[in-house]
């Protein structure tokens, strides 16, 4: 040891400080720069997450008033279900409209279809550019109680099927006896279809 000690004195002080110097740099490379490096990213990694959160917080309240509207609307109007296969979802359409119509003692109707192309908009954004989306368009009258009528829209609002009441139209029955409290009704009930542009419909 004391001849490492007495060469390190025997050698000039420019040859020491350069020794030293050297030492200095190869630990600042091996040791600490490593440890630089890794903070810098730790501490870009947590700035991302950071501006993410603001962001998030600053778009929750606009988000729950948002949430909020959609709850409501389920609750008052029910689930709708996205557009169809076109087969598959007449088919069901035109149950659910049977089944509300016998549900509520409705047995005279008259009703006839067509179908419609729906227009630009959200929903034709999300189906894709492949994709067209058609109305499926059911015009039903019948004559009934207030009552009646108000629970056979409900139902129709309530059935995932029908995407939409988009007509509704109630006037006094013809009849002579002014004792009868029934009205006539006219209402458009709709599904969505989802159907291959090109295809015939």
């Amino acid at each position: 040891m004391s001849d490492l000690s007495d060469r390190w004195i025997s050698l000039p002080r420019a040859v020491r400080w350069a020794l030293v110097g050297g030492g200095l740099i190869v630990v600042y490379f091996v040791c600490v720069e490593p440890i630089v490096d890794r903070i810098n990213s730790l501490n870009g990694a947590a700035g991302t997450r950071a501006a993410m959160l603001a962001a998030h917080a600053k778009n929750a309240a606009e988000l729950q008033v948002k949430a909020e509207k959609v709850a409501l609307g389920v609750r008052h109007f029910g689930e709708v279900q996205m557009p169809g296969d076109p087969e598959q979802r007449a088919l069901e359409f035109n149950r659910a409209v049977d089944e509300v119509l016998k549900k509520n003692g409705v047995t005279e109707h008259t009703a006839t279809t067509r179908t419609s192309p729906m227009g630009a908009g959200p929903l034709m954004a999300t189906v894709g550019s492949e994709f067209r989306v058609d109305r499926l368009i059911k015009d039903i009258q019948f004559t009934a109680d207030p009552p009646v009528v108000a629970a056979v829209i409900a139902d129709l609002e309530r059935s995932p099927v029908v995407a939409a009441v988009s007509r509704l139209q109630i006037r006094q029955a013809d009849s002579r006896d002014k004792s009868v409290k029934q009205v006539r009704v006219t209402l458009d009930a709709e599904a969505w279809l989802l159907a291959r542009k090109g295809k015939a419909r």
